[in-house]
């Protein structure tokens, strides 16, 4: 049967994605998230990557806040004992927790909450430890805090949704700890000037981060796009080489494929020194056919033989190809020459058990020529030698009387000629 041309650019699903790709391109507003599949499909590509980098920003940031332990000790006994009391046993432990909840296989609101907890954690340790250390330094502990938050904002590759949600947490901790005036030994209130500063600050790096993620989604949906379009063009290509090499009648290789895949298999054949066989198999009185039943009928019974042939061959071994007109080949890679003619009579009487309507009222029959070589690298032998060798088979099968299969090293004599002529059944020769 001729072979579809299908073109994966046009097929509706993928028309739909391309105009959900468009669509998601051309949007202008401020909203990050795609449609579901878009947004799937982006987590899936970004998700791992990202949240490996969430992970080494957390231990780099857990590891610089350590440092600062001299500085809390150079304060006060007391701030250098709840500073490493509550970095040890409270910021670590959710650091690690952070970093393992990240790389493994959990839900991503599980993830996004991980990978602000230390970070919370270590803002509200900076500014206790302001209200602690009292008036003389406290306003460098807040402004740590608010260097802790601009940063986390600016330079953490979290996903927006979640950048957003973390600074707000922050902010408002930030705040409530540095404007309230708490009881027992917390000290007055921290300078409003700071948190003035860092509210405004921690904003334009809020939008920074939306514009990065903004700008990575796009590249996103370029890329997709040009993968698509790539591997449609791909798709078509190698239907289209694919196309080129077949007949389109039988859905079989034609004789261009035939005699490059001929030449490629006798050369490993050579070079490992076995046989190669080779089957010519031509529909006999075809001419005669179309001539008194019809070229359609004659269409019908190429598409019929060759259906057959690829039933009566190895799958996935050997190679069957319409030579021309109603003549067919086949390579049989690692068969002699009785191989090759066990393999030909096989399909001979499949041919000859479907009972197609010849002429005359007789079946459809076919006449097959069988040949072998097994040559090396170097030798006399090539491929259109096997090629004329099986083609003499046949011709020998047909003057024999058709209906048979010869192979090329059977020596056909009159008398064993007639001897042959009289196996075929008597409709056969009508």
């Amino acid at each position: 049967m001729p072979l579809p041309l299908a073109l994966p650019a046009t097929s509706a699903e993928r028309t739909q994605q391309i105009a959900d790709i468009d669509a998601a391109l051309a949007s202008k507003g401020l909203r990050l998230r795609f449609i579901p599949w878009l947004e799937k499909s982006y987590e899936e590509h970004r998700s791992v990557a990202r949240n490996r980098s969430i992970a080494r920003y957390l231990v780099i940031y857990l590891a610089a806040k350590l440092l600062f332990l001299w500085c809390n000790l150079q304060v006060g006994s007391t701030v250098f004992r709840v500073s490493i009391t509550l970095r040890l046993g409270i910021v670590l432990p959710l650091t690690v927790l952070a970093v393992y909840l990240l790389l493994g296989p959990f839900p991503a609101w599980v993830k996004g909450l991980a990978a602000f907890a230390p970070l919370t954690a270590e803002t509200a340790l900076v500014m206790l430890l302001g209200r602690l250390s009292g008036s003389a330094v406290a306003d460098r502990y807040v402004f740590a805090a608010g260097v802790g938050i601009f940063a986390q904002t600016l330079l953490m590759p979290a996903p927006f949704r979640h950048s957003w949600r973390g600074l707000l947490v922050n902010l408002v901790l930030f705040c409530s700890m540095g404007l309230v005036v708490w009881p027992g030994h917390f000290g007055p209130r921290i300078s409003s000037d700071y948190l003035v500063f860092v509210v405004g600050f921690s904003l334009p790096a809020l939008y920074e981060r939306h514009s990065r993620e903004r700008s990575r989604r796009r590249d996103f949906l370029l890329n997709e796009l040009n993968r698509m379009h790539v591997e449609d063009i791909l798709t078509i290509n190698a239907q289209l080489s694919r196309l080129s090499n077949m007949d389109p009648l039988t859905g079989l290789f034609n004789r261009r494929y035939l005699d490059a895949a001929l030449v490629r298999l006798c050369k490993v054949a050579f070079s490992k020194g076995r046989w190669i066989g080779l089957l010519m198999i031509d529909i006999d009185r075809f001419k005669e056919l179309n001539d008194t039943v019809g070229h359609q009928h004659g269409d019908f019974c190429l598409e019929q033989v060759a259906q057959v042939l690829q039933n009566s061959v190895r799958v996935g071994v050997d190679t069957v190809a319409r030579y021309g007109g109603e003549e067919f080949c086949a390579i049989l890679p690692d068969a002699d020459e009785q191989q090759a003619a066990a393999i030909g009579e096989r399909a001979r009487k499949l041919i000859e058990d479907a009972a197609l309507p010849g002429v005359h009222g007789s079946v459809l029959t076919v006449s097959a020529g069988a040949a072998a070589i097994r040559g090396r690298i170097g030798s006399r032998f090539r491929p259109q030698d096997i090629v004329a060798n099986a083609d003499q088979a046949l011709f020998a099968a047909k003057r024999a009387g058709r209906n048979r299969v010869i192979s090329a090293g059977q020596q056909v004599t009159p008398e064993t000629e007639a001897v042959l002529t009289r196996k075929i059944p008597k409709s056969a020769t009508h």
